[in-house]
């Protein structure tokens, strides 16, 4: 079984196979029926051509007919109407997948196509004033699972985090803290009603906004004390933003400053040279911007501004700084996470950084997380805070342990807590939106991070009361579910490919989901220990270890860690 060996891939072979028939191979659309009964793979044959056949059923049945394949590979073939289905041969692939699971290990299921690459995410990037709310940990979670997902793919991965610490809302966060409280001695903790509260009150005392714009243009043009006190407030705030993400278990490897762009002059030297492109142009409140004319961007004029009336920098113009630092960096696999409300924005992005003769990031946008419904905002106070609802998981799961007369450490429930956050997150599709619900995210019976965990602990509690013999020339398969199992097992390859492809973590949620389930069936109606023929209980905990390994590599994709009991 050379060609399974190398590459397991059952479309390919049956490609081929009917290729040889003369069918035009770029027809051939090898797909796996949506229904069980249907077979492990089919052919629909609407498309290809075959003789003078109109009639798709006809064409099904004529290349059945013609049709010679090894019984070790595909068992039988069929048809359904207009598909022609195939059933592979399960006892030979599970003599082959398990070994190959065993082998690669917690390899198993990487495309390795990142090997000797590297990749730049930026995610995150929030501003640093106030402790992030749950729905801003999306952007953070979605990061964080592709950081996981390109690694095990064998990319080397950089971090990005982009600090906005010269921007409006740490003047406003500054003229609270010093109206209210006291630079040297204000807390972490102490930000997010300081910055609700000026918010609040430059909303009826125009003054607060005059103020703000005094501190951005004292700043931009040298006054090394706002600068101090700008980097402090910016300090406090990212040291306990870390703090909170280190609890996630999700980190950076690098954070880049607004302010390294503005202070080492480089914005200036860029609106140079967006004017020698004859694209800078002036507003007439005096305000600089960049002409797209001629980018099919939606809006409603094809301009981006980068400058205020006093020509200090605005947010955009330093975006372009930082996304030329970030392309110079790593120009071949870069990405960059922003909730879907900023596509058009980072479509001008783009649109500038072809006109300075730059590529640009990938974008992986997701939509919103609600609150009762409504989009949450943290200058309004309609936040639920992330810490908050680390703490709220940690106290439904201590009650949920406590009837199941289970104990955890205080770690134990964090690294738990994390995981049902992270697991509830990426089980939805990136452009939906979530409303957030704690008793499905501790559920131990559905689709959650807790159901997965726990038939893990099971899996590894079986294989911890025996001794393997791990020779795979004798794997029997004598029920149903363990074909389902192997074959799961098998499709595991083609999982991850997927998930690349598309950057949905849907894919590795849906799988681990179904492959639980397929092991909770097998659990339920299997003798595996009290097996008394000792090659089969042996083929039965081989195939056990190779669930237990694919959950590992798959739940290592997700940035969820593994228990040891539940």
């Amino acid at each position: 079984y050379k060609w399974m060996e190398e590459s397991m891939n059952y479309k390919d072979y049956l490609t081929n196979l009917i290729s040889g028939l003369g069918i035009e191979k770029e027809l051939i659309e090898i797909s796996v029926p949506p229904k069980e009964g249907m077979g492990d793979y089919c052919l629909p044959c609407f498309k290809i051509k075959v003789d003078n056949l109109n009639n798709p059923n006809e064409k099904a049945n004529y290349i059945l007919e013609h049709l010679t394949f090894d019984n070790n590979i595909i068992i039988d073939a069929f048809v359904v109407g207009p598909y022609l289905n195939f059933n592979i041969n399960k006892e030979s692939l599970g003599k082959i997948v398990l070994e190959k699971i065993e082998n690669l290990s917690d390899k198993y299921g990487s495309t390795n196509e990142g090997i000797g690459k590297s990749l730049l995410i930026e995610h995150t990037s929030i501003n640093p004033n106030a402790s992030p709310h749950i729905g801003r940990s999306r952007n953070s979670i979605i990061g964080d699972f592709l950081v996981h997902l390109y690694k095990f793919n064998g990319y080397e991965i950089d971090r990005e985090y982009f600090v906005n610490d010269i921007g409006k809302q740490i003047a406003m966060l500054l003229i609270a803290v010093k109206k209210y409280s006291d630079i040297n001695r204000v807390t972490f903790d102490e930000m997010l009603s300081l910055y609700i509260k000026i918010n609040d009150e430059a909303k009826e005392d125009e003054n607060i906004e005059k103020e703000v714009f005094k501190y951005l243009n004292e700043l931009e043009n040298g006054n090394d004390i706002v600068r101090n006190e700008f980097k402090s407030i910016t300090d406090i705030c990212v040291e306990g933003q870390k703090k909170i993400f280190d609890k996630m278990d999700i980190h950076w490897d690098t954070f880049t400053h607004e302010s390294d762009f503005v202070f080492g002059h480089i914005t200036k030297t860029i609106l140079d040279k967006i004017a020698e492109k004859g694209r800078l142009k002036e507003d007439e409140n005096g305000r600089l911007y960049v002409d797209l004319t001629g980018y099919n961007i939606p809006t409603k004029t094809p301009v981006l501004i980068l400058t205020r009336e006093d020509k200090t920098s605005l947010y955009p113009l330093r975006d372009i700084a930082y996304t030329m630092y970030k392309m110079n960096k790593n120009k071949d696999v870069n990405l960059i996470v922003l909730g879907e409300d900023q596509k058009v924005y980072m479509e001008q992005i783009s649109a500038v950084m072809d006109i300075l003769g730059y590529g640009s990031p990938k974008l992986i946008s997701y939509s919103f997380v609600l609150l009762n419904g409504d989009k949450m905002a943290t200058r309004e106070g309609k936040v639920v805070l992330l810490e908050d609802f680390i703490n709220a998981t940690i106290d439904k799961l201590k009650n949920s342990f406590s009837e199941r007369g289970t104990e955890l450490t205080n770690d134990e429930y964090l690294s738990l807590a994390s995981s049902c956050i992270k697991y509830n997150m990426l089980n939805i599709n990136r452009g939906k939106n979530i409303n957030f619900n704690l008793d499905d995210a501790t559920n131990f019976t559905g689709n959650s991070a807790i159901y997965i965990l726990y038939n893990y602990v099971r899996i590894k509690s079986i294989l911890n009361k025996c001794d393997l013999n791990k020779k795979y020339d004798n794997i029997i398969l004598k029920t149903k579910t363990e074909e389902q199992i192997i074959k799961k097992l098998y499709d595991f390859e083609d999982t991850v490919k997927e998930t690349v492809k598309t950057n949905e973590s849907v894919i590795i949620t849906k799988y681990l989901n179904d492959l639980c389930g397929l092991f909770s069936k097998y659990y339920e109606e299997t003798s595996i220990l009290k097996e008394e023929n000792s090659d089969l209980k042996n083929s039965r905990l081989l195939l056990l270890d190779s669930v237990r390994i694919v959950i590992e590599n798959g739940t290592n994709i997700l940035g969820i860690k593994t228990v040891e009991k539940l």
